[in-house]
């Protein structure tokens, strides 16, 4: 793709783009990835045709469609006899599909049901101390991974590791002793690969703040050992390297911490009901509250009202069906095309062709090209 746009772009041998770098070609491919999207998947296009109304559609966009499962939330009771759950959208999501929910129902009784909850396990680990600031060990070396450890016994540690460098990170020639100017990509490394059973995120996660801080979620299921005995306080924590029985500095240990887990509840029905997969119905914020008073129109089990909010899917239930998890099919961002690191586009291989004549057709425009109005002709014929 980079050939053939620098081949639009130039004149022959004229050397007119010769100083076209190669990420200014990379950003100008993502914009047009991103229009191209848009116009398939809207009618913004000279057919006035959305996405999946022609062949063409559904091929030109099929390697972007994903599937998302899980349970919801309980938000809060909206009426007497009305609630509200919430479905979080997938961190890859850009535009809906479908939707469709499990829901528990009991023959249209009211059913009865207690909130679960489930404990948050997480520790927070600062910037300064753990990457930054972190002493030299007795190799003269600086942070190479984060553990977290617990002392189960006199008989030993048990022992995950959080972090350690990408091999992305070490090819790119990152070394462990070269701050202050490789913080910003050792935190970028760390957010984005964590060690199995642990979730990274920076600064903030679903109501926990704190500046300057990485917040690690630590999965039960995946390190059962994490405080197996809470009687004894807390007694899991975390480090950076070097292991702290090797009797060498560290940074000072971050202990695990728990909290209720917000984005646990879940209403759950007290006696046995029957399950029923049925499609979602959307409406407008504006109109959700007329609808939910109308008794006509107001949200069935077979028919659950949702709504679209920030990241979440909010589904309104009544006293009679209680949700259990929602499907949705979606549209996921594609991943950057960049060169350097090796990325390719990942529509089809034949949107490619459209993809370049519209990139050439933006540079163009860019430096003024008179070209410009004869590449944009070829571009407006693309179905």
């Amino acid at each position: 793709m980079h050939i053939a746009i620098r081949q639009g772009v130039d004149k022959i041998n004229s050397l007119q783009a010769d100083d076209l770098q190669s990420e200014e070609i990379d950003l100008e491919i993502n914009k047009s990835i991103q229009r191209f999207i848009n116009t398939k998947f809207g009618r913004n296009n000279i057919y006035q045709k959305g996405f999946e109304e022609s062949q063409k559609r559904i091929d030109d966009l099929r390697t972007l469609i994903r599937s998302s499962e899980d349970t919801v939330t309980f938000l809060e009771q909206y009426s007497e006899n009305i609630f509200i759950d919430s479905f979080e959208l997938p961190g890859d999501y850009m535009y809906l599909v479908n939707q469709r929910s499990k829901v528990w129902i009991n023959n249209c009784r009211p059913i009865e049901y207690e909130i679960n909850v489930q404990p948050l396990y997480f520790l927070t680990l600062d910037l300064n101390n753990f990457v930054a600031n972190n002493p030299n060990n007795s190799a003269g070396e600086f942070l190479v991974s984060i553990d977290l450890y617990e002392n189960q016994s006199a008989l030993g540690f048990s022992i995950a590791n959080i972090w350690k460098p990408s091999q992305d990170l070490m090819t790119a020639g990152w070394t462990s002793d070269s701050y202050p100017q490789n913080i910003e990509v050792t935190r970028e490394d760390i957010l984005a690969n964590p060690g199995t059973g642990f979730d990274i995120y920076w600064e903030s996660y679903r109501g926990l703040n704190f500046p300057g801080q990485f917040i690690v979620i630590v999965d039960e299921e995946t390190h059962p050992w994490i405080n197996w005995d809470p009687s004894l306080g807390a007694v899991s924590t975390a480090v950076g390297a070097p292991n702290p029985l090797s009797g060498i500095n560290a940074p000072t240990a971050q202990t695990l911490q728990t909290i209720d887990d917000p984005t646990s509840y879940r209403r759950i029905p007290v006696e046995t009901s029957d399950i029923k997969t049925v499609r979602n119905r959307f409406s407008q914020q504006d109109d959700v509250h007329m609808l939910l008073e109308d008794p006509f129109n107001t949200t069935k089990w077979d028919k659950p009202i949702t709504t679209i909010r920030n990241n979440a899917i909010d589904i309104y239930t009544s006293d009679i069906f209680i949700i259990e998890s929602v499907k949705i099919q979606y549209l996921r961002k594609p991943t950057p095309v960049s060169l350097s690191l090796g990325t390719d586009c990942e529509l089809p291989e034949h949107t490619h062709q459209e993809i370049v004549s519209m990139t050439v057709s933006s540079i163009l425009e860019t430096i003024a090209d008179p070209r410009y109005a004869t590449s944009r002709g070829e571009v407006d014929k693309n179905e």
